[in-house]
């Protein structure tokens, strides 16, 4: 089910594996990031509560600082208040950027901590999908035993 869809990009609500996708299709201004994730969360709030995502950055690479701030400053907290519950993310890179990460990793300390929130790094959706799926399943349990994002 399409939720949201612009030149920018699409929110995808997949009902049978209840996993919302945001999917970029081109580099965003930073009103048209924002409107993306808010028409998510509206869906969230007024359609139906979502513990399971996938953003998919493969056409545009990294995120702005300022859009990753947002995120973490605004977003994920409206989006807790609004489900009150854990939430799984499946983050799907392109391999080239996936490579950039890792070869500049660096140990940071965040701005805010979101010990609800529990990432996980792709280079291919159909292995972000299948990882949110076998968490949906129960099957992560062993390997994330205090994280229910089921």
């Amino acid at each position: 089910m399409v939720v949201y869809s612009t030149s920018f990009s699409d929110i995808i609500f997949d009902s049978e594996l209840e996993i919302l996708q945001v999917i970029w299709k081109a580099k965003p201004t930073d009103s048209a990031f924002i409107e993306t994730y808010l028409q998510g969360l509206t869906f969230v709030q007024e359609v139906r509560p979502v513990k399971l995502y996938c953003t998919d950055l493969t056409a545009i690479g990294p995120l702005e600082r300022e859009q990753e701030g947002w995120l973490n400053n605004v977003y994920y907290e409206k989006l807790h208040e609004t489900i009150n519950s854990d939430i799984c993310v499946a983050v799907v890179f392109s391999e080239e950027h996936f490579k950039a990460i890792i070869t500049n990793y660096a140990a940071t300390g965040t701005s805010s901590s979101h010990n609800f929130i529990l990432f996980n790094y792709f280079t291919d959706r159909k292995e972000a999908t299948y990882w949110l799926e076998s968490v949906k399943k129960g099957q992560d349990t062993i390997v994330f035993p205090t994280f229910a994002c089921k």
